[in-house]
């Protein structure tokens, strides 16, 4: 079931329908194809946010490139904290690695740029480089999960993996089993359950509801004891900043509303 992307606010439209709970009955993976695109889709919706013609020209400190790895990460991280299995498929690239110490060599790597790669690479369990290989004169395309020599970057939180498979999902499949009950055998089961992960809910914050709590509570603390205004101010200086007042908060900063909101309720117990 393709839905085709054509920049990034369709991404997170996309997101959105994803939370709904009749959509998370229909779907337990989502493939990403490819992760290069979203990330050039991700840096022009920054770009455009900040007035800039490069994602470089914001700067690191000037919310550019920070923001743009934020704003990356935050979508897939929630896609994953639904409880969806999420596939990122991306192009391979080969670059010259200059050791400290040693010969220079070749590696294998994704095409993504740096920052987005770093995300993914932080948020896969396996990452695994498909490509052809002749076995008997006959080309076969295979799955490269760990490499010895650090010619591939490949990735996987178990220790047991083979290092290369028919790429086939069966033999992914398969190669998993293996390595978990491998693990389980040699630790008496103790690191090894059955049960399923629990799915994170993912907090979703209504805007004006929140404003709306925030304004009927520092009423409601004002009538009570004037006094409650220095609480008041403390609250919000030491969450958004010193000086900065809540009723300027955007739709961006719901969850430090969110927080504001529950402190001023702490106050009135």
């Amino acid at each position: 079931m393709v839905q085709d992307i054509f920049s990034w606010s369709d991404m997170k439209q996309v997101l959105r329908e994803l939370k709904k709970p009749e959509v998370r009955e229909l779907f337990s993976s989502i493939i990403v194809d490819t992760a290069d695109v979203m990330s050039d889709y991700c840096q022009k919706y920054i770009c455009n946010q900040l007035g800039i013609e490069s994602i470089g020209d914001g700067g690191w400190t000037n919310n550019g490139w920070s923001r743009y790895k934020k704003e990356f990460e935050d979508v897939f991280r929630t896609l994953t904290q639904l409880g969806y299995a999420v596939v990122f498929i991306s192009h391979g690239k080969e670059k010259t690695i200059k050791p400290q110490y040693g010969d220079e060599y070749q590696q294998i790597c994704p095409s993504l740029q740096s920052s987005a790669e770093t995300v993914l690479e932080n948020m896969a369990d396996l990452i695994g480089y498909a490509h052809l290989v002749m076995k008997d004169n006959t080309p076969v395309r295979v799955l490269t999960l760990r490499s010895s020599d650090n010619s591939i970057i490949c990735k996987s939180r178990f220790a047991r993996i083979k290092p290369e498979i028919e790429f086939t999902y069966d033999a992914l499949q398969k190669a998993l089993v293996e390595a978990i009950d491998q693990e389980a055998n040699e630790h008496n089961n103790q690191f090894i359950t059955d049960d399923p992960n629990k799915t994170v809910e993912v907090r979703e914050y209504n805007y004006n509801e929140l404003m709306n709590q925030f304004n009927t509570l520092v009423k409601q603390l004002m009538t009570s004891n004037p006094e409650n205004a220095k609480k008041i101010t403390a609250i919000t200086d030491k969450i958004l900043g010193r000086g900065k007042k809540a009723g300027d908060c955007t739709e961006s900063q719901c969850e430090q509303l969110d927080l504001i909101v529950s402190e001023l309720q702490a106050l009135l117990k």
